[in-house]
């Protein structure tokens, strides 16, 4: 059965459209993606593990607001036209800027309509476009749910959201991991931390995601600057780049990595003892959070420090994987480190987070879950 997945990042890969393309194509399925590559960067055709990867060159930015619908009009177009060419029995659709594409694919070429919301479309766009647009995707949103044949999503919050709006035949594929792709020999962790300058008895805090003001970054390096015996590896790119850097420099306790490809995630996670997730709770999209940096730190059972919000808050103070904090302020977030500095209780939470993950949050379990929507959905 030959499925067709609509991207508009340019699959350089994205964790978690790779994860479901994999699985299903360790299945048996065959799977396309036709994806937005903004860059002009990466190759027009490839084949990672058995997921043919077509790339559409419309050359843009990130964050234009309003005027990317040209833009993404002109993907919709390219992408349209390479999609009727092919044999197609699923259109597979993540997040709704290509959910309008995959309808019409769909509807052309008779397939079964999938669509999986990695969030919530719309409260994701915040400020970024006009109060009319927004309104606009919001009726459309609407108005397509109740055509499609799967709904996909990440967490319970958001299902039930979905649902609201007309969704049917909603399901549950978290962004769960591969326990075993956390599990590294003791000897090979202590050698890099020795490579990085941090004590073998030191407190390690990780945070390798998008460098963004939202993420409340700024508070954790001042909490952690100058700490005694803890130690923040931090990666990724973004806005505040410039300041993650200076702060490294200034302070040894504080390590700057860069981009980490999401390969490598897995061992810098492994590496430490903690996983901040920080959030603006006032963002919309809050109350739906579930992410990746929750799950990692679970399959690798590691401690989470994060707010009280959405998927997240609601799976750390069930099962007591970690410390919530009320408002993100820098002493707030060093009681928290001094609270887990405590080894007997760091061992603890870690233990609880290890536990969920082998019992529910892993990716052996969103895999079936996703294998057995795929199967329904043709049978």
């Amino acid at each position: 059965m030959q499925i067709l997945m609509l991207l508009t990042n340019a699959f350089d890969p994205d964790p978690r459209v790779y994860q479901e393309a994999k699985a299903l194509v360790e299945k048996g399925y065959k799977v396309s993606i036709l994806c937005w590559d903004r860059d002009l960067k990466a190759p027009l055709q490839e084949n990672i593990d058995g997921i043919h990867v077509e790339r559409i060159y419309v050359r843009s930015t990130h964050g234009r607001g309003s005027t990317q619908i040209i833009f993404l009009l002109l993907f919709w177009i390219k992408a349209l036209i390479k999609a009727l060419s092919k044999k197609i029995d699923i259109t597979y659709c993540h997040d709704f800027d290509t959910l309008p594409l995959g309808y019409t694919i769909s509807r052309l070429k008779k397939t079964k309509l999938a669509y999986d919301a990695h969030e919530s479309y719309i409260d994701m766009l915040a400020n970024n476009v006009s109060p009319i647009i927004k309104k606009i995707i919001s009726v459309m949103e609407n108005y397509l749910l109740k055509k499609v044949d799967l709904t996909i999503t990440v967490g319970d919050i958001l299902k039930e959201s979905l649902i609201k709006k007309g969704a049917f035949q909603v399901m549950v594929v978290g962004n769960w991991k591969q326990l075993s792709d956390f599990q590294f020999p003791a000897k090979v962790l202590e050698e890099e931390k020795t490579k990085l300058g941090i004590p073998k008895d030191a407190l390690v805090v990780s945070y390798i995601a998008h460098l963004n003001p939202e993420r409340k970054i700024e508070p954790l390096l001042n909490a952690i600057k100058n700490k005694e015996n803890v130690f923040l590896i931090i990666g990724g790119k973004g806005p505040l780049e410039v300041m993650v850097k200076d702060a490294a420099k200034r302070y040894k306790n504080i390590i700057f990595l860069g981009f980490i490809h999401p390969s490598k995630v897995p061992f810098y996670v492994a590496l430490s003892d903690v996983v901040y997730y920080g959030f603006d709770k006032n963002n919309p999209n809050a109350q739906y959070s579930a992410p990746n940096k929750l799950f990692e730190a679970l399959a690798a059972g590691k401690a989470i420090i994060t707010g009280d919000f959405g998927e997240i808050g609601r799976i750390v103070k069930k099962y007591k994987c970690g410390l919530i904090l009320k408002d993100y302020s820098i002493e707030e977030i060093k009681e928290a480190l001094n609270i887990l500095k405590n080894k007997n209780y760091l061992i603890e939470i870690q233990n609880n987070s290890l536990k969920i993950a082998e019992k529910k949050y892993n990716w052996q379990m969103a895999e079936e879950n996703l294998i057995k929507g795929i199967n329904r959905l043709l049978n």
